[in-house]
Formats: structure tokens, C-alpha cells, sequence
């Protein structure tokens, strides 16, 4: 197996599995009789493993880099973190493991990779528990809605989700005013008992059209605008 190849196209390859897995979440909300054994939980278990494997993944591959690279970068594996490198207060407790053999590497790896991801799932996590006391007190979600809605944040990623949120709001705002003939069958969602229901919010609707155009333009429009370095870590 070539790990080069595989390596410098790893977001391509994820960007395809991440496609797909929308995929089947969109035909999930909008099929549903076609794929009811799959739960909106087994999915969201699902979108944050796929984010865990890959900082596990691109983890690894740099270790491999540095580990056939120069000398330099071999050094750099059997360092400790330097005592002048900033920590933030709230993990200065991790200093004294740090303090070691692949120190170096681990803060570097954390700040690069997993921080991203955990970063990510804060935001959703905060934003589903959001939703999901709005469905309950005020309703305009479905039964799984919430749930639905932190499976899309997921997918879209970090920091994919920030441009994910006003652009589903404001598509569900055009939803509203503009006339059902535009809209056509994509505003009903085909039930449990295989009937078509129509529904009167289209919040769900409106963040599945967001999401692909997140996961595929967040980055180069926010590095359009020379925010994708001050967002990323």
C-alpha cells in the first residue's frame, strides 16, 4: 500500500466518505423507510467517529513524516516540550507529562489536530442542547430534530459549521416566503407509515441544503477572506 499516496489525498478521500455519509443521513430524514434501522443516535456516534479516526489518522501519518524525515524532525519526536512553550491555565496540569519523550510531539499534535475536533463537538454540543430546549418549550423541529440538526453540524465540521448556521437560518427564512411551486416535494418529508407530511418549519429542510455547500466552501471563502489561519489550529 502506498501510505504517500494515501496520505497527501486524505482530505479528498475523507471529503468522499463525509459526501457519502451525508448521503445517507439526507435520505434518512427524507426516505425514511428505506434505512429505519438507522438511528439519528447510531449517526451522530457515527459523524463524531469519523472525526476521532481521522485526527487519529493524520496523528499518525506525521509521526511517520518526522520519524523518516531529517534529523531535525527525529529530534523533535524524542523531545520534551520546552518549559518557555505556552499552555493554556486550563492545562497546565499536562505540563509535567509533557515533560518527556514525544512531549513536543503531543502538544503539537493537540494543538494541530484534536483541538479542531474538540472545538467542534463544544460547539455543536452547545448548539444542540440549544435546539433541543427550543423543540421542547417552543416545538418546530421533528421528534428527532435536534438530533438531525447535530449530525449536519458534524458533518460539516470545524470550522464548517460557523458559515453551516446563518446560511441554514436564512435559507429557512427564503423557505418560508417563497411560493410552494418553487419548493416543489422538497419541503414534505415522506413518514414512517409511508405517507408524505407537510410541515410548516423548515429548519431540517434548510440546514440539509446548507451543509454540503459548508463542507465544501467554508474554507476557501473563509480563507478568502484571511480568517481560515485565526480559526483553525
Amino acid at each position: 500500500m502506498n501510505f504517500n499516496f494515501i496520505f497527501s489525498n486524505l482530505d479528498i478521500i475523507f471529503l468522499v466518505v463525509w459526501i457519502i455519509f451525508f448521503i445517507i443521513v439526507a435520505v434518512r430524514f427524507v426516505r425514511p423507510l428505506w434505512v429505519k434501522n438507522v438511528s439519528y443516535t447510531w449517526l451522530v456516534l457515527c459523524a463524531a467517529a469519523l472525526h476521532l479516526f481521522y485526527v487519529i489518522v493524520v496523528t499518525w501519518g506525521q509521526y511517520h513524516v518526522w520519524a523518516i524525515g531529517s534529523d531535525l524532525t527525529r529530534t523533535l519526536l524524542s523531545s520534551p516540550l520546552p518549559m518557555e512553550a505556552p499552555l493554556p491555565s486550563i492545562l497546565e496540569w499536562s505540563r509535567s507529562y509533557l515533560n518527556q519523550p514525544l512531549g513536543y510531539f503531543a502538544y503539537y499534535a493537540f494543538g494541530r489536530f484534536f483541538l479542531s475536533v474538540l472545538i467542534l463537538f463544544a460547539v455543536a454540543g452547545l448548539l444542540f442542547v440549544v435546539f433541543k430546549i427550543v423543540n421542547k418549550y417552543r416545538g418546530g423541529l421533528g421528534e428527532h430534530g435536534p438530533e438531525l440538526l447535530l449530525v449536519l453540524m458534524l458533518i460539516s465540521g470545524w470550522p464548517g459549521v460557523l458559515l453551516l448556521i446563518p446560511l441554514a437560518l436564512i435559507l429557512a427564512a427564503l423557505f418560508l416566503i417563497l411560493p410552494r411551486t418553487v419548493l416543489g416535494r422538497f419541503i414534505q418529508r415522506e413518514s414512517l407509515d409511508g405517507t408524505w407530511e407537510e410541515r410548516r418549519i423548515y429548519i431540517e429542510q434548510a440546514f440539509l441544503v446548507a451543509t454540503p455547500l459548508a463542507l465544501l466552501f467554508a474554507r476557501p471563502l473563509l480563507a478568502h477572506f484571511h480568517l481560515l489561519a485565526f480559526l483553525t489550529v
